[in-house]
């Protein structure tokens, strides 16, 4: 599909018959997030060759969101084991807010140690100097800018300089603020750590599996940032395929739960996949059966 809405896909009753008639009970065609997600995000790497040809074939609005986020001097790097405090942090304040399950820093500790170089704990972080540096030229500019149309428009007036004049003050007043958000940036520190993200390599794919960010920096764009770093990293270790993960299953309401990871997730123009789904293969037929009249039983 063009994952945005899966049109004309019927599913696989052949496939899910044949494994029923040997014993499995299939658990359903699902919707919703699962710990083993069956509809996934998928975008397809092969012959891509650099981090420039990758940017350019997100859609527009991702394409804004990356290249804002390196004007506002966000940077994103790999961590440590001796800093996963900060994922944890973030990944488990990001969890409560969306009412998904919290993994525990020991988890994140042993998956570090576990995986090794095949794991890529990541940190998308404002340098607050180079923000600040970065804002007060566009200020100073702007600046310029806006006297130079208001003179202009004093010697002879017009509806055209009128027009240019409104937009390049209300350009100004916007890098005023965020003039005044770096100055407030400042008292927290020079680097300051907004969002994280975990991804799992295999020489199949690229899997991005935890993440997690801090609302009040949603304006500096890092998670968007951390997925174009990240595609580029395995751009460089030849993996073809960038699993990007779970996602619902539900394309057409602006209300389901998942609606934002997937516009988020649409932006990197890849496609959907839907898997045939989770089956159960009772390995004692009786006592199984006996179990599940006992929970239904229970129930009620």
């Amino acid at each position: 599909t063009d994952g945005t809405v899966p049109s004309g896909t019927k599913p696989n009753q052949e496939v899910v018959e044949l494994l029923c008639s040997l014993g499995c009970i299939h658990k359903g065609f699902t919707l919703g997030y699962d710990a083993i997600p069956r509809w996934r995000y998928v975008k397809d790497l092969s012959g891509i060759s650099t981090s420039a040809e990758l940017l350019s074939l997100y859609d527009k609005r991702t394409q804004w969101s990356v290249k804002r986020a390196i004007q506002m001097g966000v940077h994103v790097r790999e961590m440590r084991q001796d800093e996963l405090s900060i994922f944890t942090k973030i990944e488990s304040q990001t969890a409560e807010r969306r009412h998904f399950a919290k993994r525990s820093h020991a988890y994140f500790e042993h998956l570090f140690k576990s995986f090794d170089e095949n794991v890529h704990f990541l940190v998308a972080e404002i340098h607050v100097s180079e923000y600040t540096t970065n804002i007060q030229k566009k200020y100073d500019e702007l600046t310029k800018i806006v006297a130079q149309a208001k003179s202009e428009h004093e010697k002879i007036p017009s509806h055209k300089k009128a027009a240019r004049l409104r937009e390049e003050t209300a350009n100004l007043a916007a890098a005023k603020k965020r003039l005044d958000t770096a100055t407030e940036l400042r008292t927290q520190g020079d680097i300051i750590p907004i969002a994280v993200a975990c991804f799992i390599a295999h020489p199949r794919e690229m899997v991005y599996l935890f993440s997690g960010s801090l609302p009040e920096y949603n304006s500096f764009y890092g998670p968007a940032l951390m997925q174009h770093y990240m595609m580029t990293r395995t751009l460089e270790l030849g993996i073809n395929r960038y699993n990007f993960y779970g996602i619902t299953g539900v394309f057409n309401n602006p209300d389901d739960e998942g609606a934002g990871v997937l516009t988020f997730k649409q932006g990197f123009n890849g496609y959907v996949e839907e898997l045939i789904g989770e089956f159960i293969l009772p390995t004692k037929p009786l006592q199984y059966k006996i179990k599940q009249i006992t929970k239904k039983i229970l129930k009620k």
